[in-house]
């Protein structure tokens, strides 16, 4: 359970930008910080202060894990990712920051994909750059509008080869064209 947690704190860490010093900073002034934190405190938590074979001698505490995931404006439950289930919740939730402020395109497209279940592979960079072009678009396509026709040609491609690939995966071979019936976006 330790790696997934310190895989989600740092790929929560790059996400906000930061250093292994910047959010040991946040993580000890965070409101109700339980402890001090320094950058080698986090990079242990990352990295696991594995030993000679590979095994994990620095695990997160729950302490950390919560004072961590105030300093990253997520929550604990996220930071569980697939462990969130453990504790009675099907999906971790999303992370505040990532959901604050979208557009009603950039919601419909998480919602949509959300729809999907769980991402392998390729997939979740397909999602990720999805939810950034639909926000792209939600802010209003730059230059007075004029990469709205672009940004959505490339969310509608970008949605087409995530649905495709999880269609290859659910339908026998040669069954169904899952875009048959849609026309090409207004």
């Amino acid at each position: 359970m330790s790696d997934v947690i310190a895989d989600a704190i740092r790929a929560a860490r790059k996400r906000e930008g930061m250093t292994r010093a910047e959010l040991a900073e946040a993580a000890t002034v965070a409101d109700g910080a339980t402890q001090r934190f320094t950058a080698a405190v986090v990079g242990y938590i990352e990295t696991g202060r594995r030993d000679a074979a590979g095994h994990r001698r620095r695990d997160v505490t729950v302490d950390e894990l919560v004072d961590l995931a105030a300093a990253l404006a997520t929550t604990p439950l996220a930071l569980l990712g697939e462990h969130a289930a453990r504790f009675g919740v099907g999906r971790p939730p999303e992370c505040p920051r990532c959901t604050s402020g979208t557009g009603a395109l950039e919601r419909a497209v998480r919602t949509d994909i959300k729809g999907l279940g769980e991402l392998d592979g390729a997939e979740p960079s397909l999602a990720q750059t999805a939810y950034a072009l639909a926000a792209a678009i939600d802010a209003g396509g730059g230059e007075d509008g004029k990469q709205i026709p672009a940004l959505a040609k490339e969310l509608r491609a970008t949605l087409k080869v995530l649905t495709d690939a999880r269609a290859a995966k659910q339908l026998p071979d040669g069954e169904g064209d899952l875009f048959d019936g849609l026309g090409e976006p207004d």
